[in-house]
């Protein structure tokens, strides 16, 4: 087996020197086990997915790097043991991976919007390889030679491996870059976030630090293997510390939100990470009757990041699963982002989730003003998300206009320092100098560089409470959009319509943030409004894979701008709550009407 093990499995330097080190010591253990969406199953030992991860690595060996001291690998597969063996295999070979994912949907627009994507991210990072589906072959290298480019293109059923054969070295070192993990972004301007080998290692060895994980230990989830939060909380993290991890794609979560209460169930799983919505999902989406039978008690750590924790969440998942054995204590409110590597603060194991009533008519005094909280409620609960991960990391509550630290109780914006920090945007100076090069403006401090967040938060009682975010990022069943993409693409959708803003909004029952488009057009008499509206919510399906609550037309000037013109979208969502849009014709969820709001 492979000549690099390390001789302590409890810690390592990099994600190739763990798995090398389980492929030896585990080599029979089942690592990973990924249901299909035929019903059956992929299974691979830490032996079989080590050598394949290999294999993969050995297919890549050799290749140039074009604008970097290492090559950069671009993945492009639908989530299953193949993704993770290629992303393994990237890091094995010392090349930098660059997550993506498959087209989601097959229909014309969506099959374009993930075109330009890509070229975007091609032409961002130019990777040497990228490593997709037989069926995708074609179809890449055509948006690649639109990009100037002609990187290898390979699939991982390409490659043959054998899980007895031997391995080189790992050669990865902790300062190497391991990933380049792209923002939701603008669509003009995607952002790759460099994460390298010791921000990985650092954050994953302080999640296991702080939940006792490690071998003899099961771990169950769904979460997209593109994004962070499924990448290195739900794969990376259990695998390099010994678990045997047993996955389901999103897809299949949404549709039997059970299968994943049984798998954890069924493997006596201690460890689980999902959005907020996953959990609320559980909750309503599974019948009572339904649940006979499951036994949760073995579930330790319930992780609940990636979107704002809702109080009425953490209480119902709670109520709906103690008769099943699920501890009050192991649901774990976390925050994290790509740019601080994942996870920044997370509560103490024997801690349940703190809750703190704040008026919402403050939580924009010492920041901008978010459009996270509805108008006219006076009280909010905001979840404790507890405190830092690691010793080594700082985390202020900042006015971001004076850079000044706020003490316990103020509200500002959260700012990072420490080594899960990741070095920056790749090839964006002048963001990376404004994002990562934060100072805080304290007599006699010294010069620490901080991550500026976008985020709002709070200190109280010892704990993080995430107040809301200064940006406008629309976080929807927990992946990030930003409302300028929803616009440009509503704007494009029907030639009658003008301008359009985008915005959250979140009723009482609501489980998730809800989207909304309201759009202008550039003639009202004679319009087919049906049809607008019918396009609106067509093109934001089919480009963004959102499902909006409502869309609407609405009178001229009925969305709010600053006077340079700027669109004040938390003012729309504030407007769109106390039904003061102007509108023309709307379409909701159960009903479609004109007038509508006032």
């Amino acid at each position: 087996m492979p000549s690099a093990a390390l001789q302590t499995p409890t810690e390592h330097l990099t994600l190739g020197h763990a798995l090398a080190s389980h492929a030896e010591r585990l080599s029979a253990t089942t690592a990973l086990v990924y249901g299909r969406p035929d019903g059956g199953q992929d299974r691979r030992s830490y032996a079989e997915l080590y050598a394949q991860a290999a294999a993969i690595g050995a297919a890549l060996h050799d290749l140039p790097a074009r604008t970097h001291d290492r090559p950069f690998v671009l993945i492009a597969l639908p989530d299953g043991v193949d993704y993770v063996a290629s992303f393994f295999g990237s890091v094995l070979a010392d090349t930098v991976a660059v997550t993506f994912h498959p087209p989601l949907m097959s229909t014309t627009r969506a099959g374009r919007a993930w075109d330009h994507r890509l070229e975007q991210i091609l032409r961002d990072c130019e990777p040497s390889a990228v490593i997709t589906t037989p069926e995708l072959h074609t179809r890449v290298r055509a948006v690649a030679g639109a990009a100037a480019l002609a990187p290898l293109v390979l699939a991982p059923e390409d490659v043959g491996w054998d899980a007895g054969a031997e391995a080189g070295p790992v050669r990865t070192r902790p300062h190497h870059l391991a990933l380049l993990q792209y923002t939701s972004g603008s669509t003009s301007s995607p952002k790759g976030a460099m994460v390298s080998h010791a921000n990985l290692a650092h954050n994953i060895a302080h999640i296991r630090r702080n939940l006792s994980t490690g071998p003899g230990q099961s771990a169950a989830g769904w979460l997209p293997l593109f994004h962070d939060m499924g990448l290195i909380g739900m794969v990376c993290h259990p695998l390099t510390a010994g678990m045997s991890l047993h996955m389901s794609t999103p897809t299949g979560f949404l549709r039997n939100p059970l299968g994943w209460l049984r798998t954890l169930s069924e493997t006596r799983s201690t460890f689980t990470i999902a959005p907020d919505f996953g959990y609320a999902t559980a909750v309503h989406k599974v019948p009572e009757e339904r649940r006979a039978g499951l036994d949760l008690s073995g579930l330790r750590h319930a992780l609940n990041g990636a979107e704002p924790v809702r109080r009425r969440t953490v209480t119902a998942f709670t109520e709906a699963y103690a008769p099943h054995g699920f501890h009050p204590h192991a649901l774990m409110p976390v925050y994290g982002l790509a740019e601080a590597t994942l996870v920044v603060t997370c509560l103490d194991r024997q801690a349940p989730p703190a809750l703190h009533e704040a008026d919402r008519r403050t939580l924009g005094g010492a920041a901008p003003r978010s459009g996270d909280f509805r108008a006219g409620t006076a009280r909010t609960e905001l979840v404790g998300c507890g405190s830092a991960i690691a010793p080594d990391t700082e985390v202020a509550v900042v006015d971001p206009r004076t850079s000044r630290r706020l003490p316990a109780g103020e509200i500002g914006e959260i700012w990072i320092s420490g080594p899960g920090v990741a070095g920056g945007y790749w090839g964006r100076e002048q963001a990376s100098r404004e994002t990562f090069g934060a100072t805080v403006d304290e007599p006699g401090s010294p010069a620490r560089r901080f991550l500026r967040t976008g985020d709002l938060g709070i200190w109280h009682e010892g704990q993080l409470r995430v107040a809301g975010r200064i940006k406008d990022v629309i976080i929807h069943r927990g992946t990030n959009h930003h409302p300028q993409d929803l616009e440009a693409t509503a704007e494009g959708c029907h030639p009658q319509v003008a301008r359009a803003v985008a915005f959250a909004v979140r009723d009482e029952d609501d489980q998730d943030e809800q989207v909304v488009l309201a759009c202008e057009l550039h003639a009202y008499g004679g319009s087919d409004h049906a049809g607008v509206l019918t396009a609106l919510r067509t093109a934001v399906l089919e480009e963004h894979g959102i499902a909006p609550a409502a869309v609407a037309v609405v009178q001229t000037g009925a969305v709010p701008r600053t006077t340079s013109g700027k669109l004040r979208r938390a003012e729309a969502a504030q407007r769109w709550s106390a039904g003061e849009f102007r509108t023309v014709a709307l379409w909701h969820r159960g009903a479609t009407s004109k007038g509508g709001r006032r």
